[in-house]
């Protein structure tokens, strides 16, 4: 039997279109959210594709956005169901 994938390599399902609308308020390429959030390009691709990313990606570009003034807003159940924009923190890249 093999053994469970750790916590942080886990694949998890995000909603693209909040994603594309969060990388759309910052203004900046997929390839400078993914250097802000250190992850690869196409791991932003592929969050903005299909939504599956390994949760210790998602948590870096989610932490990223919160840098760059974009916050998630989550639902009972802990889905996002949506942004909230605040002023971005000082150091934040406004690319």
């Amino acid at each position: 039997m093999r053994d469970p994938a750790p916590a942080d390599t886990a694949i998890v399902v995000f909603e693209p279109a909040i994603a594309r609308a969060a990388r759309a308020y910052t203004g900046l390429s997929q390839k400078l959210l993914g250097e802000a959030a250190g992850v690869a390009k196409r791991t932003v691709f592929r969050l903005e594709k299909n939504g599956k990313v390994e949760k210790r990606s998602l948590d870096r570009i989610l932490s990223a956005f919160e840098r760059l003034g974009v916050v998630m807003l989550h639902g009972e159940r802990g889905a996002v169901r949506g942004m909230e924009f605040r002023p971005r923190r000082a150091g934040g890249d406004s690319r």
